[in-house]
């Protein structure tokens, strides 16, 4: 049975670069993420290689916490830092 996970916008990066970085360093710390692009971000990507239109980063919920205290390892701030009381 899998178990449903709200996911948390926890990050804006100003480019594709930028959230790539910030998905490995997720990723190897045992948090699962994704992006999500904003504008035309997806297109730029493809044919440039990146895009300076952001891209929103999104961890499950209950990461929130880990996540954003690796955030501010890198010298970023999380937008998120705890999970809402929902």
């Amino acid at each position: 049975m899998f178990m449903e996970r709200k996911a948390v916008k926890i990050y804006t990066a100003p480019d594709n670069l930028q959230a790539e970085m910030i998905l490995e360093v997720l990723g190897k710390n045992g948090i699962p993420g994704y992006k999500r692009d904003l504008g035309a971000a997806g297109i730029m990507n493809l044919y440039t290689g990146n895009s300076t239109f952001g891209e929103e980063i999104f961890v499950a919920e209950e990461d929130v916490p880990k996540a954003a205290e690796l955030l501010e390892g890198m010298g970023l701030e999380a937008e998120r830092k705890a999970p809402s009381g929902d």
